[in-house]
């Protein structure tokens, strides 16, 4: 997967975790991370921003934890989304 890719996936990750309402405290907290650092790559593009992937590598895989059961679908795009990030070393 390339960066344009990538891009691609993160955008519709964005616009699946946009939808999600019935969260706790807890979850809104992942939720606001997730998308705050989703965000910053969307409107960063290609500039270097390791530690934001970083930060959101680690998001993700709390973030699928929390929502498996609840939201499959939002899950499964994370997934997506960390593995795009594991194939381009981060």
């Amino acid at each position: 997967m390339d960066k344009q890719q990538l891009q691609d996936r993160l955008e519709e990750l964005h616009n699946e975790l946009q939808q999600i309402n019935s969260v706790d405290e807890d979850e809104r907290r992942i939720l606001q991370k997730v998308i705050g650092d989703i965000n910053k790559l969307i409107e960063t593009g290609d500039a270097d921003q390791h530690h934001v992937y970083d930060r959101l590598g680690e998001g993700l895989r709390e973030g699928i934890e929390r929502f498996e059961a609840s939201h499959p679908r939002a899950t499964m795009l994370m997934g997506q989304v960390v593995e795009a990030l594991a194939k381009i070393g981060i």
